[in-house]
């Protein structure tokens, strides 16, 4: 989900207002801060959504609002729930001194007792932020949070004092982006107004990400992320096991240490970096659909086949077809 219209329109914390036509209505991270500040505990402590801009209407229980991470933010907790999505770039997340690197697609959600800092480390860095007051639990949600199930038990404070957030890789989903799209299109076409379809949009999120399993309470650490990308960029010619001992682990404890920080097998990883490199072979039109399954590493052709169109929805052919098609228009 890149930056385009509908993001657009969206209100953007965010430094300046690059293009003077631009419809976003921007809250400078200083101007969100500047009443914030808990002496006390000496952090931020952001509340009121609705008195930060006119935009906002009030006695609403959910804010969407963008964020370009163009410099770092200070160390804050909220009086909400808030759940982050990385549209674009990179941004490296840090919640109760644990340092967490967040990339396209990774999505995180955070309870009112954590404290969290974000770090500027690529200036084309977006996020979208749901902010959730704890009111709406009582209303359209009200039987999702009664659920048996991670999320539900994380919003009602079944972990209180243990786990103040989820993370959840989810760049390799198809559905989470159509779900942020729609949330934001519902959002901003009704004036920034909940609406009982933004919180059917909200419960199928929250329904797809308990149904993919795949969610974790460490995240990804300095270390995590750079065995992962040890394994995007050697998995093609390597085995799981060759990579693990080349890392100074057992493949046992490689695939458990990955499941702990991302909610993912190192399979799955694999799996992804072989298709990322064969969506890029198959636009070279002299290569035939073998030669790429071969390049990718995979063993037998027909494999290739099968998990690329459960992937894809459609043959590798036919997606060199599509994409030849394509460049000659």
């Amino acid at each position: 989900m890149k930056q385009n219209k509908i993001t657009e329109s969206l209100t953007v914390v965010k430094e300046i207002q690059k293009n003077p036509g631009e419809q976003s209505q921007v809250i400078l991270p200083r101007e969100m801060l500047k009443h914030n500040y808990n002496e006390l505990e000496q952090h931020y402590f952001i509340h009121d959504l609705q008195n930060l801009t006119s935009g906002f209407p009030e006695n609403e229980n959910i804010y969407i609002l963008g964020h370009e991470v163009t410099e770092d933010f200070p160390r804050h907790n909220h009086d909400f729930f808030e759940m982050s999505y990385v549209c674009q770039g990179e941004i490296l997340n840090v919640i109760d001194d644990v340092e967490l690197y967040m990339s396209p697609g990774d999505m995180i959600l955070l309870n009112q007792y954590a404290l969290q800092e974000i770090r500027c480390i690529n200036p084309k860095a977006l996020l979208i932020n749901i902010c959730i007051k704890e009111e709406l639990f009582s209303r359209t949600l009200k039987e999702f949070v009664m659920d048996n199930n991670p999320i539900s038990e994380f919003l009602r404070h079944d972990n209180r004092g243990k786990q103040k957030y989820m993370f959840f890789s989810t760049g390799y989903s198809r559905e989470i982006p159509v779900f942020m799209n729609n949330m934001v299109e519902e959002y901003t076409q009704a004036g920034f107004h909940q609406t009982f379809s933004l919180e059917a949009w909200l419960l199928l999120l929250f329904d797809s990400l308990v149904k993919s399993g795949r969610y974790s309470y460490s995240g990804i650490d300095k270390n995590a992320l750079k065995i992962i990308q040890y394994i995007q960029e050697h998995c093609i010619h390597e085995s799981m096991e060759r990579m693990a001992s080349e890392l100074g682990y057992n493949a046992n404890y490689l695939t458990g240490y990955i499941k702990k920080h991302t909610g993912r097998n190192c399979r799955e990883i694999m799996k992804e970096a072989r298709l990322k490199e064969a969506l890029r072979l198959l636009a070279d039109t002299a290569l035939s659909v073998y030669e790429v399954s071969e390049a990718c590493g995979y063993a037998s052709p027909s494999h290739f086949f099968r998990i690329f169109k459960e992937t894809y929805q459609m043959s590798p052919k036919e997606y060199q077809r599509q994409i030849h098609k394509n460049t000659m228009q």
